[in-house]
C-alpha cells in the first residue's frame, strides 16, 4: 500500500474516531433530562442573590473556590456536618455526608461557577453552614474565623464603620443560597432519628425479652 493510501486511512480513521468521541461525550449527555430538570426543591435566584453573584464573579471568588461536591467519601465527610454540628443544630448526635452534586441543582444558573481550583474549600453546600454573622466576619477579616487563612481581606466591601455595603450583603445571601437546592440536611438528619428510634426500640424489646427468661 502506498504511503498516499495509509495517509487517508489515518486522516479517515482520525476523523471518524474524534466524530465518535464528540457525539458520545457532547450530544448524548445532551439527551439527559437530568441536566435541564431542576430538583425538586431548587428555587430560582431572587434579585439580592444574582446580585451577590456578579459581585462572586467581579471579586474573582471563583478563582480559589470550586461549587461541586465530588462522588468521594472525602468529600462527602468534608462538606457534611460533624457530630458537633449536627447536635448543636438538630439535637441529634451524627456525622452528616454531605450528597454529591446532582445536574439539577446547576438548571438556574447561568453561567455556571463550578471552578477548577480549590485554593480554599468548596462552596457548594456552605449555604446553612454558617449563619451571616460567621459570614460577614470572614468577609471583612478571614483569620478573624478561620486561623491561617491566605483569603485577602475584602474591607472594601464594608463602610467606614464596618458596616456591610449592600454589596456585601448580596454576596452573603448568594453564598447562603448554595447548596439549598436539595434539603440534604434535613433529609439526612430525618433519616438518622428514624434509624435511632428504631434501634431504641429494638432494644428496649431485647432488654424486655432478658427480663422475662430471668
Amino acid at each position: 500500500m502506498k504511503f498516499e493510501s495509509k495517509a487517508v486511512l489515518l486522516v479517515l480513521g482520525v476523523a471518524v474516531f474524534m466524530a465518535l468521541g464528540t457525539y458520545f461525550t457532547m450530544v448524548v449527555p445532551l439527551t439527559d433530562e437530568s441536566l435541564f430538570t431542576p430538583t425538586k426543591d431548587a428555587k430560582p435566584y431572587t434579585a439580592v442573590e444574582l446580585k451577590g453573584k456578579e459581585v462572586y464573579q467581579r471579586e474573582g471568588c471563583w478563582y480559589c473556590h470550586t461549587q461541586q461536591v465530588r462522588n468521594l467519601l472525602e468529600e462527602t465527610q468534608r462538606y457534611g456536618m460533624g457530630e458537633e454540628e449536627t447536635f448543636k443544630r438538630f439535637g441529634v448526635r451524627a456525622l452528616i455526608q454531605a450528597p454529591p452534586s446532582q445536574p439539577g441543582e446547576y438548571v438556574y444558573d447561568k453561567p455556571h461557577l463550578l471552578g477548577t481550583r480549590r485554593v480554599g474549600p468548596d462552596l457548594a453546600r456552605v449555604g446553612g453552614k454558617y449563619d451571616n454573622t460567621w459570614q460577614f466576619n470572614h468577609l471583612r477579616d478571614p483569620r478573624s474565623t478561620s486561623p491561617g487563612s491566605i483569603m485577602p481581606s475584602y474591607t472594601w466591601l464594608f463602610d467606614k464603620n464596618g458596616l456591610p455595603t449592600e454589596e456585601a450583603i448580596a454576596l452573603i445571601a448568594y453564598l447562603q443560597k448554595l447548596g439549598t437546592n436539595i434539603k440534604w440536611r434535613e433529609e439526612r438528619v430525618e433519616q438518622v432519628r428514624r434509624l435511632q428510634a428504631k434501634t431504641s426500640t429494638q432494644e428496649n424489646h431485647s432488654l424486655a425479652e432478658l427480663k422475662e427468661n430471668n
